[in-house]
């Protein structure tokens, strides 16, 4: 196999800073990540449950990560780009909840929940299991296309000068008269950047079961690890650099479905959503750290704080909710489950 290169880098045009991506090795045929030692895991980019330190959610989460098909085929790693690709633009954007002042309880382009630190504690992982919605045309829309995003994020909070998003995770689409698309993707948003989405080489097929872990490295670099667990596949670990001058505060963790926005858009014109089936981010977890402490605290839905995504319509001018998202408390644990709302 051709190795890619060190690093994958894309300018965005004029109006982005640049951002990059670093693959790790791609492990040789025949690798079963949950046999090897820390050390081995290490040089390939997969998360180990020794990083997490005493927190059992995480640890177990990682584990549970690294463990190959239940069918006993040996898991197979998927280059993260094709060979000699760079990142192109998409007509795609992804925008954060447009609302004023943030955290939102309600968003043009956002469904799912979010969780902030506390005691001056920052976020250093985020996490979860969803399964791919099936998602066909709304009855009544008449568009030409529909987009929903699934994924989980760090940061994007507030409206602060250079505020900005590492995330990851699926993409559905359909288009009437060709059906649906369901893919995989990265982004580094950035607000007020035309900051192009990756596509990742990971297969995804609807109600495919996905594992996703963000993992801060340092301020300006995340680890991103994606797995199909249904298809018994792990797409090659990379990491992402933060565009220069742009740092992560960990501030917030979010697990969202969204209605991203056409590129050059400025959030309130987002995609038509598609109907969508109902599914629930499980095992929703994430990390944070205090100032200059090793140890890492573990962090669930107790306190997450809810939003539910809505759409202005016209003849008559009206609100109406389109997306929402509640807690579900048994059984343990909480999980985070996503409904489409009908019109």
């Amino acid at each position: 196999m051709v190795s890619p290169p060190d690093e994958i880098r894309d300018e965005g045009g004029p109006e982005a800073r640049p951002v990059a991506i670093r693959p790790y090795p791609l492990p040789p045929e025949g690798f079963d990540p949950s046999t090897e030692p820390e050390e081995v895991l290490r040089r390939y980019g997969l998360p180990t449950p020794e990083e997490t330190g005493s927190n059992q959610q995480t640890a177990d989460f990682r584990r549970a990560f690294l463990q190959p098909p239940p069918s006993g085929v040996p898991p197979r790693f998927f280059r993260l780009l094709a060979a000699g690709a760079t990142a192109p633009p998409t007509g795609i954007r992804s925008v954060a909840a447009p609302n004023g002042a943030w955290p939102a309880q309600k968003s043009l382009n956002w469904s799912g929940g979010y969780i902030t630190p506390r005691d001056g504690r920052s976020f250093t992982s985020v996490m979860a299991h969803w399964t791919v919605p099936e998602v066909t045309e709304p009855p009544g829309i008449g568009a030409l296309d529909y987009h929903s995003s699934t994924w989980i994020g760090l940061d994007g909070q507030k409206f602060y000068r250079d505020s900005s998003l590492p995330q990851i995770g699926t993409r559905q689409r359909f288009i009437p008269g060709s059906g649906p698309e369901y893919r995989a993707w990265f982004q580094w948003w950035v607000r007020g950047r035309h900051l192009p989405i990756w596509f990742l080489q990971l297969p995804v097929a609807v109600r495919d079961e996905i594992s996703a872990i963000i993992t801060v490295l340092d301020e300006t670099t995340v680890r991103c690890n994606l797995k199909n667990v249904t298809q018994g596949v792990f797409l090659q670990a990379f990491d992402a650099f933060a565009p220069p001058g742009l740092r992560i505060s960990g501030a917030t963790a979010e697990w969202i479905m969204e209605r991203p926005s056409p590129l050059g858009a400025d959030g309130w014109s987002p995609y038509e959503l598609p109907r969508y089936t109902t599914f629930p981010f499980t095992e929703a977890l994430a990390e944070s750290k205090a100032p200059g402490r090793a140890g890492l605290q573990q962090h669930g839905l107790e306190f997450a704080r809810l939003i539910r995504m809505y759409k202005i319509t016209a003849n008559p001018t009206r609100v109406r909710t389109i997306s929402t998202a509640r807690r579900l408390r048994e059984p343990p644990p909480p999980k985070l489950e996503l409904t489409y709302v009908g019109p």
